[in-house]
């Protein structure tokens, strides 16, 4: 009696869970945890792209299947140039199982952790080794992810692409179909014997098998035979490479067919070029931050933040994003009278300059910074000004007391000399009061303590040295200063602000732009 199956009218439905586009400075490659259980799964630092993914699918054929698996591709384009970077899904069993999926299975509200691991409770369980179970039927729902891919090379950003293209197809087995024998004839199959191996051909489908004839000797297993019997057609020739066969009779029964595999219809979806260099996302806070690749950039309690978007909870294909300013954003400051700006911030690839190593870039930052001397000027003369004030209206006094009272002469001496001596103590205050004000507001802002956020790290300048030298002419008398202060990167970190101590608090300046994204790929 032949099992009977359901008509297979519909299909395998797909959804993608969450989405990451590694990049080759993630420190972690974090993905959500594809159990639901509040943990994440990572890997090392790698240095090339890659994609991390977690599928679901549902399945609504109307059939039983087995061995889901899906194929992955993400297209890398521009122009006529394309790089395929290939993908499929990776173990998610046990430590020593082999599976690829996940199902679904609810889970009682009041279901207790773990008392061993401490793990949370997950409705996504792996099933490989449950008799009953680990088949996929109708209406049930599966789990694939696949995080340990990488893409052929980081030279993909060489391009730069103008697409990224994803495309996914899951696929499974028919459990209910007939596909698998034993026994063999000459009516249905071509049949040969080829070497050590005989080939099965199915006539109907064109699919070719191949059996070795003999197993090899395992563990403690010996060698066996796989063939149990087989009959040459009479006229076969005893010398032939290939000898036809009429019947054929193995040991086991073999899938010889491939016609029972159901596909979904292929779910394609597009990534931004920028996410490759630098993007804006929204965090759930609301918040606007950097992000390159998978990794994102941005302050937290006066500190520079590197995390990774699944830690926070974030999606490529869900974020909310926008690109970076097609124009690099000003960058001023102001304390009391010290202020500056940024003339120019240019970026020069190795091949342009000989004392870079090969695949090094130098940014260079051009600061014009202002000191209002004549401001300091005012605000220090202030007390002179007075005491030059009183010791005039002293010595007016003492003029107009002069051959009068010898009392009130003694007393207009005495106020006079007193008043002389507050002018001289104001004068030698006030000079050398602006020294010692210019390098207090100097101080303020330390040229060679700037560092360069980047999507890789916090950086100091590389000519820091002679940066810090070039800003004491602001303490020696110059009231305007242009200093460029450098910093070597490398070939694909990208720039994303200036950070530095403003009079002591901590300050952070985008300088993310158009301008600064652009790769060179010589």
């Amino acid at each position: 009696m032949q099992p009977t199956t359901p008509p297979s009218t519909k299909s395998i439905q797909v959804s993608i869970k969450d989405l990451q586009l590694f990049h080759p400075y993630s420190s972690e490659r974090a993905m959500p945890s594809v159990r639901d259980n509040g943990t994440f799964s990572t890997r090392d630092q790698n240095s090339a792209y890659g994609l991390g993914i977690i599928i679901e699918a549902t399945n609504d054929t109307g059939e039983v299947l087995s061995d889901a698996w899906f194929e992955g591709s993400l297209r890398f384009v521009n122009g006529d140039r394309e790089v395929e970077c290939k993908f499929s899904p990776d173990s998610v069993g046990d430590l020593y199982n082999t599976t690829y999926t996940l199902h679904f299975n609810n889970v009682p509200d009041d279901a207790k952790a773990d008392p061993f691991t401490g793990e949370k409770p997950s409705a996504w369980r792996n099933e490989s080794n449950s008799t009953n179970e680990s088949v996929w039927r109708p209406g049930e729902k599966i789990r694939l992810v696949s995080r340990k891919n990488e893409c052929e090379s980081v030279v993909i950003a060489d391009m730069p692409p103008s697409q990224i293209r994803g495309r996914i197809v899951v696929k499974a087995n028919k459990v209910f179909v007939k596909s698998y024998a034993s026994v063999f004839d000459e009516g249905a199959f071509d049949l040969a014997l080829v070497g050590d191996s005989v080939r099965i051909r199915d006539k109907a489908s064109g699919h070719v098998a191949f059996v070795p004839v003999r197993e090899e000797a395992e563990g403690n297993r010996s060698a066996r035979n796989n063939v149990l019997t087989m009959t040459a057609a009479k006229d076969a020739s005893k010398d032939a490479p290939a000898v036809p066969l009429t019947h054929l009779e193995l040991r086991y029964p073999i899938r010889y067919t491939r016609a029972d595999i159901l596909e979904a219809a292929p779910l394609e979806f597009d990534l931004p070029p920028p996410s490759m260099t630098m993007q804006m996302v929204k965090l759930p806070s609301g918040e606007m931050v950097h992000a390159s690749g998978n990794v994102l950039v941005y302050v937290k309690e006066n500190k520079v933040v590197y995390q990774d978007m699944a830690k926070a909870k974030l999606s490529l294909l869900g974020v909310s994003r926008e690109d970076v300013p097609g124009a690099r954003p000003e960058v001023t400051f102001t304390k009391n009278e010290l202020s500056g700006s940024v003339k120019n911030a240019t970026i020069t690839d190795h091949v342009d300059d000989s004392a870079l190593s090969k695949g090094q870039r130098k940014l260079s930052v051009t600061w014009n910074l202002h000191l209002q001397g004549d401001g300091i000027d005012r605000r220090l003369r202030v007390p002179f000004d007075i005491a030059s004030s009183e010791y005039e209206k002293a010595a007016a006094d003492l003029q107009k007391a002069d051959g009068g009272d010898a009392a009130a002469v003694a007393d207009a001496k005495a106020a006079e000399a007193k008043a002389k001596a507050a002018k001289s103590a104001a004068e030698t205050k006030y000079k050398s009061g602006m020294k010692g004000e210019r390098e207090k507001l100097a101080k303020a802002f330390v040229c060679a303590e700037v560092k360069i956020a980047t999507n890789r790290g916090t950086k100091s300048p590389s000519n820091g040295k002679a940066v810090g030298e070039a800003c004491k002419a602001l303490v020696t008398g110059s009231d305007d200063l242009e200093v460029t202060i450098t910093y070597t990167l490398d070939r694909y970190e990208i720039p994303v602000a200036l950070v530095y101590s403003l009079g002591g608090d901590f300050t952070w300046n985008p300088i993310a732009s158009a301008p600064l994204l652009r790769l060179d790929p010589r």
